[in-house]
């Protein structure tokens, strides 16, 4: 294809693939073809729409797909690289990788509650600014999630300040 960073993003797809399926194996294969071609550098052949993958969305697709194998504290670690990478740039992506964060914090096998509730803080900080249906789920995500630990005091504030955030915007963040 003459592109390494179309072929490494394909690869980071294709280990999201796997990681739905729950083939650890495979999904491991596949981050690892993804950053080996990623790191073959940019080349002329790049399309031009590929500017966003950066080695922020490398990282963050490296979290979904382990976050979809139950891997919560390496998801939670990669979501955090990708949102430090993206630094000032990206809002939407930057948010919906903090909600990650969040949701990993809240599930893992040895839950964080109060490291949940403060990257779902972050990620209200977003609001008004990133209008996103994808953004708005995953907030429903986070708070399903939270849910479980709401007798936190961290936890129990965050979701009443999501719950009069969605009120007050029509059921919507």
């Amino acid at each position: 294809m003459g592109s390494p960073r179309l072929l490494a993003l394909f690869h980071a797809h294709e280990a999201g693939g796997w990681a739905l399926m729950g083939d650890k194996a495979a999904t491991d294969a596949a981050i690892v073809r993804a950053h080996h071609h990623y790191a073959a550098g940019p080349r002329e052949a790049d399309p031009d729409w590929l500017e966003f993958f950066t080695p922020a969305e490398l990282a963050g697709l490296e979290a979904f797909a382990r976050a979809d194998l139950g891997q919560h504290e390496r998801a939670a670690a990669g979501a955090e690289q990708a949102v430090l990478l993206h630094a000032g740039a990206f809002a939407r992506n930057r948010a919906l990788y903090t909600s990650d964060i969040a949701i990993q914090h809240a599930v893992g096998d040895r839950p964080e509650p109060e490291a949940a509730a403060e990257a779902a803080g972050r990620v209200l900080t977003f609001l008004p600014d990133v209008r996103s249906d994808r953004l708005l789920h995953s907030l429903h995500g986070v708070a399903g999630a939270l849910q479980r630990h709401a007798r936190v005091p961290a936890v129990a504030d965050w979701i009443e300040q999501y719950r009069t955030i969605t009120a007050t915007q029509g059921g919507r963040a």
